[in-house]
């Protein structure tokens, strides 16, 4: 269900780049598959690593972040940039069950990794947009960080090998729009939140996706979420649902204003 107990008027703008990708679905086994964007398990992960919030018990329950960054108390969205393509690829996992086994002696196990690549070349960009309550302690703190481009933990594109670039865009005015209104949406949302509108010579991309939301403090998943991917850097079109939240975002990039529409994931 949406939280509609938060009122933010504000909201961080800031892209993650990289040439490669893999983002793993939770269900996926011997063969590891990629969902398309970062879920927001992810994202809070990578926001908590650039803030050098760790994620272990501790007797601080402010250093406990998975309850910190739930949707009661901040909002995040997501949006494709680039249009990708997929990829397998078998890579050798390490069997590193004792000290003595890191130099390989135990031999290794192939696992086909799937990974997301940019379709035209360049880099993979997601733009994400973040607003936390608390904000002396969170929102700022990253704000801070993304102008200076200080970080405590580098940023990478769902595992470590595959490393990322931070580029802070802007800090946006949110407004939010009324429900039952028929809008243009450019992030990706849950899918009971809106209902998509088909129109001709409109072209229009987007798929379904059940993806984890994130955890709570003693590491219990959340339940996941079915989720409406809005992919090749293209938006829908999708009639607001009651009940939802959905916000309009003015911000600058290169001088340009922009204006968009953004759901919370």
């Amino acid at each position: 269900m949406p939280n509609n107990n938060l009122n933010p008027d504000k909201v961080l703008i800031f892209d993650l780049k990289g040439p490669i990708a893999h983002f793993r679905k939770y269900y996926t086994n011997s063969s590891s598959l990629s969902y398309l964007f970062p879920s927001r398990a992810v994202i809070t992960g990578l926001i908590a690593g650039l803030l050098g919030i760790p994620n272990e018990k501790s007797k601080d329950v402010g250093k406990r972040y998975y309850e910190q960054f739930s949707d009661k108390n901040c909002l995040i969205a997501v949006s494709i940039r680039t249009a990708m393509r997929r990829m397998m690829q078998s890579v050798n996992y390490i069997r590193t069950k004792s000290l003595s086994e890191l130099d390989g002696s135990a031999g290794g196990t192939q696992i086909p990794l799937e990974i997301l690549l940019p379709e035209n070349g360049g880099e993979i960009v997601y733009r994400i947009y973040f607003w936390h309550k608390e904000e002396e302690k969170i929102y700022l703190k990253l704000k801070e960080r993304l102008e200076n481009q200080c970080f405590v933990y580098p940023p990478y594109m769902g595992i470590t090998e595959f490393l990322a670039s931070i580029e802070y865009v802007d800090e946006g005015k949110l407004k939010q729009i009324e429900n039952g209104r028929e809008i243009l949406l450019e992030v990706s949302c849950k899918i009971n939140d809106v209902e998509p509108v088909f129109k001709k010579n409109m072209e229009q991309c987007f798929v379904p996706e059940k993806m984890p939301t994130g955890f709570s403090n003693d590491r219990t998943p959340t339940p996941h979420r079915n989720y409406l991917v809005i992919s090749k850097g293209k938006g829908i079109s999708v009639k607001i649902k009651d009940g939802s939240n959905c916000y309009s975002v003015e911000y600058l990039e290169k001088g340009c204003t922009q204006i968009e529409n953004i759901m919370p994931l």
